[in-house]
């Protein structure tokens, strides 16, 4: 339920405008930040982010929405690694509870039990 909050607060923050993206520090990230969010593209993020955020609230779609935003964390890790590099700490962390989360997982352990061979 953790990863939860990031999501969903990210989608209500883009709706509400609450918390001003990060400022501009001349990297790449940062430059995109705008184009992003005023070209349109953060609106269907958005509504994405919530969906899943809604998902990992329920305990029957928690595993299925915790795998599902596997490559959309990883996503934005890469993407802060190479543009930027300052707000990495975050989608790091969110990485490490998320692969926990995963591979830890009763649900995981009985999809690969049932594997045909």
């Amino acid at each position: 339920m953790l990863l939860a909050v990031p999501l969903i607060g990210s989608s209500i923050n883009h709706v509400f405008q609450i918390v001003e993206p990060p400022l501009d520090d001349g990297s790449q990230g940062a430059l995109m930040w705008p184009i992003i969010r005023d070209g349109g593209l953060m609106d269907g993020l958005a509504v994405g982010h919530f969906i899943l955020g809604a998902l990992l609230l329920a305990p029957r779609t928690r595993f299925a929405a915790s795998v599902a935003q596997l490559p959309i964390t990883a996503g934005i890790v890469a993407f802060n690694i190479t543009m930027f590099p300052a707000g990495i700490l975050l989608p790091v962390a969110t990485m490490d509870v998320k692969l926990r989360d995963v591979l830890d997982c009763a649900d995981l352990k009985r999809l690969l039990a049932q594997a045909p061979s």
